[in-house]
């Protein structure tokens, strides 16, 4: 370890509680305040000898910007991880999805959707499908059939209200009494 680097742990011993102080003040947490300045610690023993003391003008300036990149470094961990209830969440969330029941819901839901669209003219059905399933726009759709945008368009809304209308009457509203999907 280079002279620069004992240095700075021997500031960070000699000045720790002004640190601490300074650190507990600014991100309003004493104890966040103390284990920054451990991490700074640990920091600076696992330090490269790359950084020259001529770099360094100000070791207090220098170790208190240490210990603010740190600070920021667990800020910003911390709201990336999930909070134990979010996982908590989630797990049950997978194991409601992967109930057999629920499948074979989906299932009758699935079906029921397929025999709706399978039952609409012909070019109902392509229109929906181009204009659900593939994505394309109104324009070459009505290319692709030899027919102007507006029927497209009229088309496409007579076969979502009609899918609606069975959506709605059919038990494939998840349960919900015939009121559609189950958002929860």
């Amino acid at each position: 370890m280079s002279e620069l680097f004992l240095a700075l742990r021997r500031l960070l011993v000699d000045d720790y509680h002004g640190l601490k102080e300074r650190l507990g003040r600014r991100f309003g947490s004493f104890d966040f305040a103390t284990e920054v300045l451990h991490e700074a610690w640990l920091r600076l023993q696992r330090a490269d000898a790359g950084t020259s003391a001529a770099a360094v003008k100000n070791p207090r300036s220098y170790l208190y910007r240490v210990a603010l990149n740190i600070a920021a470094d667990r800020r910003r961990s911390e709201r990336s991880r999930l909070a134990a209830a979010d996982v908590e969440a989630i797990h049950l969330r997978a194991q409601d999805d992967l109930d057999p029941a629920r499948i074979a819901e989906a299932r009758l839901e699935l079906a029921a959707l397929a025999g709706a669209i399978n039952a609409m003219p012909e070019r109902r059905r392509a229109i929906f499908v181009a204009a659900r399933l593939e994505g394309l726009p109104y324009k070459m759709i009505a290319a692709r059939l030899g027919v102007t945008v507006r029927v497209v368009d009229r088309e496409l809304a007579i076969a979502l209200e009609q899918l609606s209308k069975i959506w709605e009457n059919t038990d494939a509203g998840g349960g919900t009494g015939g009121r559609g999907p189950s958002r929860t």
